[in-house]
């Protein structure tokens, strides 16, 4: 127990160190979208794909099933959560689509992997990963309808998007790795095992650093946005974890750990960039992006020290 909450806490202790540079200007706001790429397109698929080629191939089969189903079902279970929200909240026809946004989709590639990395090991990551498969399908499918839900805008899918991204490409050649057992030139394994060392560190500085480009006061000044933050981070995670807890359904204890954590992140960030890109909802992604990811330094360590007492 002691173990899993130092990783968690150490991890959160980089976000507000990487806050810190970014409000201080010691890292310039202009340098974050650079970090932020050498993250999401070459470190932390390079340590997806480490974690995969060094699990048990026989359990490929049986962990890859149990998660997405597991995912799949996460998300339904959310998406009721957040249709049920936006009706007791009274929500705005315009913000609707970002609270459901919101509940749905967590922040798996930046924070989800390196804390699964980090606190459950190379399986523990190797399932997030898996999870994040999924979880990338429905953002760039579900998600785009949802962000730009009630806006006059017609948008045909993007499954390039859907599914040619880096992460995704890392589970497709490590699970080929793994299951035709090809070994890996030594030059060339710790060429990847340095640069997979570095993720989960990185991660958390960027995501500190996104939160110090935002205004904090304006942010704030939602009040319906504390809500959308207690539910998404306190009560949705505690509603996983009690189903987990009663249903008569065994899953493997890292999954079911794995599952806890997915939904006690925060939301994800992408959101920002697509409402972005159409025009949408821009304000209520950014607040949304902001306060989860803000209070998520106190919450998620809470709900783990809960999953694990």
């Amino acid at each position: 127990m002691s173990v899993v909450a130092t990783s968690v806490f150490l991890l959160f202790a980089l976000i507000v160190l990487g806050f810190i540079l970014g409000k201080r200007n010691i890292i310039h706001k202009e340098s974050i979208p650079d970090f932020s790429n050498l993250v999401l397109k070459v470190t932390m698929p390079v340590t997806v794909f480490c974690s995969i080629i060094e699990q048990d191939r026989s359990q490929l089969v049986a962990y890859g099933v149990q998660t997405f189903v597991s995912i799949i079902a996460l998300h339904l279970c959310a998406l009721v959560v957040g249709l049920i929200l936006v009706r007791v909240a009274k929500v705005q026809d315009l913000d609707q689509g970002v609270w459901i946004y919101c509940m749905l989709f967590s922040n798996n590639g930046f924070m989800g992997i390196p804390l699964a990395l980090s606190v459950f090991d190379g399986k523990g990551m190797f399932l997030m990963a898996l999870g994040n498969v999924v979880g990338n399908f429905l953002i760039f499918s579900v998600g785009i309808k949802l962000l730009t839900w009630k806006y006059p805008i017609k948008e045909k899918l993007n499954f390039r998007k859907m599914v040619l991204n880096n992460i995704n490409i890392a589970v497709v050649l490590g699970l080929l790795v793994c299951v035709l057992q090809i070994q890996l030139p030594d030059i060339l394994s710790q060429l990847l095992a340095y640069l997979s060392n570095i993720t989960s560190g990185l991660s958390m500085l960027v995501v500190g650093l996104s939160i110090s480009r935002l205004p904090v006061k304006a942010v704030f000044q939602d009040k319906k946005m504390l809500i959308l933050t207690a539910t998404r981070l306190l009560i949705f995670p505690l509603l996983i974890l009690g189903l987990i807890r009663i249903l008569p359904v065994h899953l493997d204890e890292t999954l079911e750990n794995v599952l806890i954590l997915t939904a006690a992140l925060p939301v994800s960030s992408a959101q920002s960039m697509i409402t972005e890109q159409y025009g949408t909802n821009t304000t209520g992604a950014g607040r949304s992006v902001f306060m989860t990811t803000l209070f998520s330094v106190i919450t998620v360590p809470l709900i783990m020290m809960i999953a694990f007492a």
